[in-house]
């Protein structure tokens, strides 16, 4: 079996997460994509888990302007901030959409499950149709759930501690070897 080497990176980012506690935002971070004018566009995610050493999971609704965005262009970055160790994560990558998804939606709560036959997202809502009930874990999948790998190829870790801040800067094609540069 191959020995999964696991980034120093990921030691840091585990330590930040931890010093977070329980707190749900601990798993929340913001992914940028580039949309069909050539703007960003930010909003904040739910981390999933990790695909391998270097690639974050991401449950969405295919109907959503991210999913088109990505299409056009699969480059993403990733802002993951934590309060309390005060460390700001950067991430560059390229996202990509996995078909084999159902042991994902396996693993989702009824609750959770029931997001994904909500309304179009960004639309405007039809007050006809109910969307707040909790579905039974029996129904199949729908078409609109969706997961997304985003596999990173740089990281840049600032700590925001005092009275100096430090810069750290880490590169796949350099074997995550890591770097101190000057914040």
């Amino acid at each position: 079996m191959k020995e999964i080497k696991i980034p120093i990176w990921r030691q840091e980012l585990k330590a930040a997460r931890k010093k977070e506690g329980k707190l749900p935002s601990s798993r929340w971070f913001q992914l940028c994509t580039i949309n069909e004018d050539n703007e960003p566009r930010l909003r904040t995610v739910v981390f999933r888990g990790w695909q391998s050493e270097s690639s974050i999971l991401i449950f969405t609704d295919s109907r959503s302007e991210k999913v088109a965005q990505l299409k056009l262009n699969s480059n993403a970055e990733v802002l993951w901030l934590f309060f309390k160790s005060k460390s700001q994560f950067r991430f560059k990558g390229k996202m990509k959409e996995l078909k084999e998804n159902m042991k994902y939606w396996d693993s989702l709560s009824d609750r959770c499950k029931s997001t994904w036959f909500w309304q179009h997202p960004g639309k405007q809502i039809n007050k006809n149709i109910c969307t707040s009930q909790i579905i039974s874990s029996d129904l199949n999948k729908p078409e609109s759930f969706v997961v997304l790998e985003f596999e990173i190829y740089s990281v840049d870790l600032l700590k925001l501690v005092m009275p100096i801040h430090k810069r750290y800067v880490w590169h796949k094609e350099n074997n995550w070897k890591r770097m101190e540069i000057n914040p």
